[in-house]
C-alpha cells in the first residue's frame, strides 16, 4: 500500500557526504593561527634560502668567471691636471677583473675623497670598457695666512671655499704650476676666527664678481688684503692700491670700471695709485707721479696672466 519499506531503508541518509566536509574543516579551523603561521614561514624561509644559496653559487662560480666580462679598457677623462693614470691608481680597478664586480657607488666615493676632485663619474660600457669622467676643482685664489711664527703657509680654495693643495713642482706639469702660481694672493689673518673665515669668505665672493668681467676691462688682481676686519685692500698688477667694503662688490667694482673708461675717454695720462671704494660718494682717488719720459697710459691693456683652465683630455688604457 505504501511501497516498498525495505527499498527506503536501504538508500545512504542524504547529507552524510556534506557533515564529513565541514568537520574536516571545522578541525582545521580549530588549529591555531600561529602554527599555520609558522609552517607557512619556515616553508618561505627554506624556499628563500634554496635560492639565495644557488643565486651565490651562480654568480660566485659562473657568471664571475665569464672571460667576456673581464675588464680590458679603463677610459679616464680628465678636464684639469690630474693624469689619467694617477686617476686610475686612485681608483684601484686592475684590468682583468670581472666587470660585474666593480662597485660604482664605493668607487665614486673613493675618488671623490680626494682633494682636487669635484665629481666623478663612471659608465660601464659592457662587455668589458669602464669610463671615468673627472671634474676637478678649479682653484679661484692662493690663500697665506699671518702666522706670528714667521713660517709661510700657502693653500688654495676653489670658489667655494674649499680647501686644495697646490701642485708639487717636482711631479707637476710646468704650465699648471705656472697658473696656479699666478692666482691672486688672499694675506688673510691666522685662520680659526669667525671674523677671519668670513673675510676670507667675502674676498672668494668679490673674486668671483671680478671674474665675470669681460678680459683686459680692470687691472689683474695681484693680493687681496684681510688686515682690516670688513675691508679688502686689493694691490693690482700695476701696484694700485683698491680698497673694497664688504658686500656690493658688482657696484663698486662698476664704480672702478667707469673710472678707468672715464679716464681712457678722455685722454687723461693720470695712473690711480689709491682708490676707496668702500665710501659710497665722492670715493677718495690719489694719483700716481707719472714720469715725463715714460707717461703711463691708462689705456693700455694690463698684462694678463696665465689663470688655471679646464683642459680636458681622454685616454685609454
Amino acid at each position: 500500500m505504501f511501497g516498498n519499506p525495505n527499498r527506503n531503508r536501504r538508500r545512504r541518509p542524504a547529507g552524510q557526504t556534506l557533515m564529513a566536509r565541514l568537520k574536516d574543516d571545522a578541525e582545521e579551523a580549530s588549529r591555531p593561527w600561529f602554527v599555520r603561521l609558522l609552517v607557512r614561514t619556515v616553508f618561505l624561509g627554506i624556499l628563500g634560502g634554496g635560492l639565495a644559496v644557488a643565486g651565490w653559487w651562480t654568480r660566485d662560480h659562473w657568471v664571475y668567471r665569464i672571460p667576456a666580462l673581464a675588464l680590458r679598457e679603463i677610459v679616464v677623462e680628465v678636464d684639469g691636471v690630474l693624469s689619467p693614470d694617477e686617476v686610475r691608481r686612485l681608483s684601484g680597478v686592475k684590468i682583468g677583473r670581472n666587470i660585474l664586480t666593480v662597485d660604482l657607488p664605493n668607487l665614486r666615493e673613493r675618488l671623490e675623497r680626494h682633494p682636487r676632485i669635484a665629481n666623478a663619474r663612471m659608465v660601464v660600457e659592457f662587455p668589458a670598457t669602464l669610463s671615468i669622467h673627472i671634474r676637478e676643482r678649479l682653484p679661484l685664489a692662493a690663500v697665506e695666512p699671518l702666522a706670528g711664527s714667521g713660517i709661510r703657509a700657502r693653500y688654495l680654495l676653489d670658489e667655494s671655499g674649499h680647501v686644495i693643495l697646490p701642485l708639487d713642482p717636482a711631479t707637476a706639469p710646468a704650465k699648471a704650476v705656472a697658473e696656479e702660481e699666478a692666482l691672486p694672493r688672499i694675506i688673510a689673518r691666522a685662520p680659526g676666527s669667525a671674523e677671519s673665515d668670513q673675510d676670507t669668505q667675502a674676498a672668494l665672493e668679490f673674486l668671483r664678481e671680478y671674474e665675470r668681467r669681460a678680459p683686459g676691462t680692470l687691472p689683474e688682481i695681484a693680493t687681496i688684503s684681510l688686515a682690516v676686519p670688513g675691508l679688502l685692500v686689493v694691490t693690482t698688477a700695476d701696484r694700485a692700491e683698491i680698497t673694497f667694503g664688504a658686500g656690493s662688490f658688482d657696484l663698486q667694482l662698476r664704480r672702478w670700471s667707469d673710472l678707468r673708461r672715464q679716464l681712457a675717454a678722455n685722454r687723461d695720462a693720470r695712473v690711480i695709485r689709491t682708490l676707496d671704494l668702500s665710501v659710497s660718494q665722492n670715493a677718495p682717488i690719489r694719483w700716481a707721479d707719472s714720469s715725463p719720459s715714460q707717461p703711463a697710459s691708462p689705456t693700455q691693456d694690463p698684462p694678463v696672466r696665465p689663470r688655471p683652465r679646464r683642459t680636458p683630455r681622454r685616454s685609454n688604457v
